[in-house]
């Protein structure tokens, strides 16, 4: 094999690894796991946010 074989054959890999992604990443059944983690940082769940928010603001308030 020749170095020009390898470059062809590795691209080729690189193709067909690309269009496999792209069609899992794309497709219906994993619509639903994407949106969820599209939308984990405005989940309003974090119980030590809200903690450390509420003891800055005992302090501002000095109580």
């Amino acid at each position: 094999m020749d170095l020009i074989t390898i470059r062809s054959l590795v691209t080729l890999f690189l193709l067909i690894l690309f269009v496999v992604l792209f069609f899992q990443l794309f497709s219906k059944k994993n619509k639903q796991y994407y949106e969820n983690a599209s939308n984990i940082i405005f989940d309003d769940g974090d119980d030590r946010s809200q903690q450390i928010t509420a003891k800055h603001t005992k302090v501002k308030n000095h109580e």
